[in-house]
């Protein structure tokens, strides 16, 4: 008998090597790569400048709020009078800073003045009254928290001013006095160059209240108001 296994193995090994090459010509298909998420990017603040340092500034300041002249005993009091006037201030200060944080103190000085006039009514009359605040000076406190070229603040300490309450159109002193109380504000400054930033506040004083009995027995006036400042800076 003739054996057939070496025609046979041979076939095999020819058609094993036809595959071969059949495939090895084909494309070959891969599995898509999965790539992993992209991590949101962190968020990043601005850069804050640096605000440590003495500066000195000039603002203008308009007043807001009213006066009255009261007779506490009978709960009376003259017509409510706005302020008016504008205050020039010129501030002294200085700055720390940590990281975003700063804090500080400053002291301004306003010169000029500002007053009201309340109207006279039936029960408690005056001719031409006015309350005048003059030369008011504050010592405050402040902190803060820059981020990049701005710099927001809070301010809060010492007041103190001469007040006068006249009549006849300032021609009767009734009563002057220096009073002391306290101030806090709010604020915001905006560098512009390396050396200076536009700043403006809003700030409230209450300095108590001025007797006013020489007028009337047991009348005073609370002295109370709020000024918003716009200025310049200069630091160094």
């Amino acid at each position: 008998m003739t054996s057939r296994s070496g025609p046979l193995a041979a076939a095999g090994i020819l058609c094993v090597i036809a595959c071969s090459a059949a495939l090895a010509g084909g494309p070959v298909e891969t599995a898509p790569a999965v790539s992993a998420p992209a991590e949101p990017a962190p968020l990043a603040l601005a850069v804050p400048e640096d605000w440590s340092g003495f500066y000195i500034g000039i603002a203008a300041a308009r007043p807001r709020g009213d006066n009255t002249w009261r007779l506490n005993d009978l709960d009376l009091s003259l017509i409510p009078s706005d302020w008016s006037g504008t205050l020039p201030i010129l501030t002294l200060g200085r700055d720390w800073q940590r990281g975003r944080l700063t804090f500080g103190a400053a002291l301004s000085l306003a010169n000029g003045e500002i007053s009201a006039s309340p109207q006279s009514d039936l029960f408690l009359s005056c001719f031409r009254c006015d309350t005048v605040v003059s030369d008011l000076i504050t010592l405050r406190g402040r902190a803060g928290l820059a981020t990049g070229k701005m710099h927001y603040f809070a301010t809060g300490g010492f007041a103190q001013a001469d007040v006068a309450g006249t009549s006849g159109a300032g021609a009767t002193t009734v009563n002057s006095a220096t009073l002391t109380g306290w101030t806090l504000g709010l604020g915001v400054e905006r560098r512009i160059a390396e050396k200076l930033s536009l700043t403006a506040s809003y700030d409230h004083a209450d300095l108590g209240a001025l007797d006013l009995s020489g007028h009337v027995a047991g009348t005073d006036s609370s002295i109370d108001f709020s000024l918003m400042q716009i200025g310049v800076n200069y630091r160094w």
